[in-house]
């Protein structure tokens, strides 16, 4: 097993810290995993607003273990998360526990540097991570939000119940594959990242606020509802080039009737459950063709459509442009 133990700090020494630590070198605030490690990359980039951004996309051999100690001034962490092949993980946030042992997660959480926290995950995990890092001082001088507020600090006090996991809807993952796509030599990079960072950060912000309400008025949904969603969301998304699993299908795997889990997806995702899986197979069409990697026919066959008419449309329905255009 892989474990590190470190001190709570801003992204750009984390990086270097972690890199000297496992004996790899740094380049361009780019660290690559050693090979009994697993494979990937993790990078930081200090954006013009005083964000700092951590980047990863990694798959790991071993079991990792990484344990943050706290530390005295008050600064934030904004995770997301994309999790394939999932078998065992724990969040530790002071004595709060979480475990998480479905195949698939995607969500995204905040801490402070005022508690500790863990990560153990099982060898063989993929994970697609974006960590926004933000002192208090920014937050109140560019957010006007400020730690003593009540709102923000009950969201905080909530560690790890499901309730202060956002759930990963299409927006949300829109903008993420905006920031992995953007390569380092772009000369728009770090105005291309601080834009979706910003969008990224109000976009939570804005859900976590909203959230807090529902909470006060005893309309939110609860944390089993919410864990049942997003293990639907993940078999709805997890494999794009096939049609997605029937609704009783899902309704049995939610344990609910089909009445209520259609509504309440769309309640916890604003889209019903087909609209949701055609989004986000456009955002997948999308992602292979920047990568200029395949045809406008390859990347139709390759998310189930067998007429390439019908691929057009779609996608001219939800971008407004032809996918030959891209």
């Amino acid at each position: 097993m892989f474990s590190y133990t470190y001190k709570y700090c801003n992204h750009l020494d984390y990086l270097h810290n972690l890199a000297n630590y496992a004996g790899v070198p740094v380049n361009n605030n780019t660290i690559h995993l050693p090979p009994e490690i697993g494979t990937g990359y993790i990078k930081a980039i200090e954006l013009a607003n005083g964000l700092q951004v951590l980047i990863n996309e990694c798959k790991i051999k071993q079991q990792v273990h990484f344990y943050r100690e706290p530390a005295m001034d008050e600064s934030y962490t904004l995770r997301f998360d994309e999790v394939k092949n999932l078998k065992a993980v724990t969040i530790q946030i002071d004595d709060d526990k979480k475990n998480e042992e479905e195949r698939f997660y995607s969500g995204a959480f905040l801490t402070n540097s005022l508690t500790d926290f863990s990560y153990t995950a099982n060898a063989g995990l993929e994970d697609r991570c974006i960590n926004i890092f933000f002192t208090a001082a920014w937050l109140k001088d560019h957010a006007g939000i400020n730690s003593s507020d009540e709102a923000f600090k009950e969201y905080l006090s909530l560690k790890t119940a499901t309730l202060n996991f956002e759930v990963l809807n299409v927006e949300y993952r829109a903008l993420m594959e905006d920031i992995f796509e953007v390569r380092d030599d772009h000369p728009m990079q770090k105005v291309i990242l601080q834009n979706r960072v910003m969008l990224l950060l109000e976009k939570f912000f804005r859900s976590l606020y909203s959230r807090m309400g529902q909470k006060k008025s005893n309309i939110v949904v609860n944390d089993i509802a919410i864990k049942r969603m997003m293990h639907v969301e993940s078999l709805l998304v997890n494999n794009l080039s096939a049609p997605p699993p029937t609704i009783p299908m899902l309704a049995r795997t939610a344990m609910m009737s089909e009445t209520k889990l259609k509504n309440l997806f769309k309640t916890v995702y604003g889209l019903s459950m087909y609209e949701y899986y055609q989004k986000n197979r456009m955002l997948k069409a999308r992602q292979l063709l920047r990568s200029r990697k395949y045809s406008v026919k390859e990347t139709g066959m390759m998310l189930g459509f067998k007429n390439l008419s019908n691929f057009t449309i779609a996608y001219k329905k939800e971008f407004d442009i032809l996918p030959s255009a891209i």
